[in-house]
């Protein structure tokens, strides 16, 4: 076959080729996934099983008409009020702050308590989240005030023994003048405790001990029966017969304890004045 023939060879079953009515074209080329180039996007319409344009503006259409009716309520932007309240509502929120119903919150006034409730609606907080929340405030005040509860109780022991050790063989006297100097106020034992949880107990009781003493040291005003800071006969002499009880002290006045002596002196003193 001659270099022309083969040329005219060719040239023919090109031609038979294009003219066949049986040759399937190619169709290859981007499907409707592969429009989206965000991987994020595409695995969200794969997720929703969008297939086509069509599918995906029904979705879109559907969506707008939910939103136009009412049927989801949000807002359509910072401002729209009106919108807020709706989602608020849905979410659970009362129509009043009042509406919570949890009453005070631990550790604080109802003061507060108020306030929070409107912080809460403000926020547009469902009652039920406003319930939950207001059981852990509460739960975790109460914890905190146990383990506060808790390490007072042992300073305040730790500082009795502490006195105990420092005042020896005083320490029943000085106590006692400790409590003389509590009741000269007049003070009940919730206010005590008050100025024992601001001071500590050590403090307190140092600080009331030197009251009593200076009380006992005070000069006594003949005929008014009783000393510048209001001991009076009877009082002397309760403390008289509670120190005649005391075996202790009686041991240490006997052994000629300078204190003993002088505190004795004072309240025979005071007992004995005329009436």
């Amino acid at each position: 076959m001659s270099e022309d023939g083969m040329s005219e060879q060719a040239l023919s079953i090109e031609g038979l080729m294009e003219e066949t009515p049986d040759t399937e074209v190619s169709t290859d080329g981007p499907g409707f996934l592969d429009q989206f180039t965000d991987e994020a996007t595409r695995g969200y319409m794969e997720r929703k099983g969008f297939k086509d344009v069509q599918a995906l503006g029904a979705s879109f259409a559907s969506l707008e008409r939910m939103m136009s009716s009412g049927r989801v309520p949000l807002p359509a932007g910072d401002d729209d009020t009106e919108g807020y309240a709706r989602a608020f509502a849905a979410l659970g929120r009362p129509e009043t702050a009042a509406d919570y119903g949890f009453g005070e919150l631990a550790g604080a006034d109802p003061e507060f308590s108020g306030q929070a409730a409107e912080w809460l609606f403000e926020a547009g907080v469902g009652k039920a989240r406003a319930a939950a929340l207001a059981e852990k405030w509460n739960a975790y005040v109460g914890e905190r005030e146990a383990a506060a509860q808790d390490a007072f109780e042992a300073q305040s022991q730790a500082d009795w023994i502490d006195l105990q050790r420092e005042w020896g063989p005083r320490f029943a006297q000085n106590t006692e003048t400790f409590r003389r100097g509590a009741l000269t106020f007049g003070l009940s034992r919730q206010e005590m405790a008050s100025i024992e949880a601001g001071l500590g107990t050590r403090r307190t009781v140092e600080l009331f001990a030197r009251i009593g003493e200076g009380l006992a040291e005070d000069r006594f005003i003949e005929g008014e029966g009783r000393s510048g800071f209001g001991m009076s006969r009877e009082q002397a002499e309760g403390r008289i017969a509670s120190l005649r009880r005391d075996q202790a002290w009686q041991a240490r006045w006997m052994a000629g304890g300078a204190d003993e002596k002088s505190e004795w002196s004072r309240l025979t003193k005071i007992a004995g004045a005329e009436r």
